[in-house]
């Protein structure tokens, strides 16, 4: 960090100055939670872009994903091209094992570092071409462009902090109590409060309402 405050490239990536320059890098742990939200909502995009570029998107699509939300469940078998399909279910099924990885005390951060590099290399597969015939020898799915900033710490950062804190393991930091608290608030923003509109009847903020209720 010292490093980086004298000098913003002093590392390969750096651009902009941290947030937070006086905490080590080493206590700015990647939370389970947003991991797991932010990497499926992005492969869950990219799985709608293919289905509109390739003009699936119709209405038997729709209800496909409608029923199959309903069931907590992402099943697909939208693409004419099947080896497609089944890296794509690869590429899932391979995140929700690193998930779960994540969640073990017990598991080895090399073996997760391994894993996670193997999944990336899924993820980065490269379509080989014959340029002679036009046709596709071997599918491909993603480009480099395509990785998050929370793909990259899964895959390059994840595995140094369950090292740096394998006594407690990555569950210890989730904000999952914080965000369920979070959504405990909401509703009951929503329901229980006025919402910030009362007028002479009750000029209580609606924050307040909150904690008083939850007091």
């Amino acid at each position: 960090m010292s490093s980086l405050n004298k000098n913003l490239t002093a590392y390969p990536g750096h651009k902009l100055p941290p947030l937070f320059n006086m905490i080590s890098l080493k206590n700015h742990v990647p939370d389970k939670l947003h991991i797991m939200l932010c990497i499926t909502d992005h492969l869950w995009e990219l799985v709608l872009q293919e289905i509109k570029n390739k003009r699936l998107f119709n209405d038997i699509t729709r209800n496909i994903i409608i029923k199959e939300m309903e069931n907590l469940k992402i099943r697909f078998e939208f693409w004419n091209i099947h080896e497609r399909t089944a890296l794509i279910k690869s590429l899932w099924d391979g995140f929700a094992e690193l998930y779960d990885l994540l969640g073990e005390k017990k598991t080895d951060p090399q073996y997760f570092r391994l894993k996670a590099k193997v999944w990336c290399e899924l993820f980065l597969k490269k379509t080989v071409i014959d340029f002679k015939t036009n046709t596709i020898l071997e599918q491909g799915l993603y480009q480099s462009s395509d990785i998050t900033p929370y793909i990259h710490v899964l895959v390059s950062h994840v595995w140094e902090f369950m090292l740096i804190h394998k006594r407690w393991g990555l569950n210890t930091f989730s904000c999952s109590a914080v965000e369920k608290k979070n959504h405990d608030h909401v509703c009951y923003f929503f329901k229980k409060t006025l919402k910030n509109g009362g007028k002479f009847q009750n000029k209580t903020l609606a924050i307040c309402e909150i904690l008083e209720y939850e007091n």
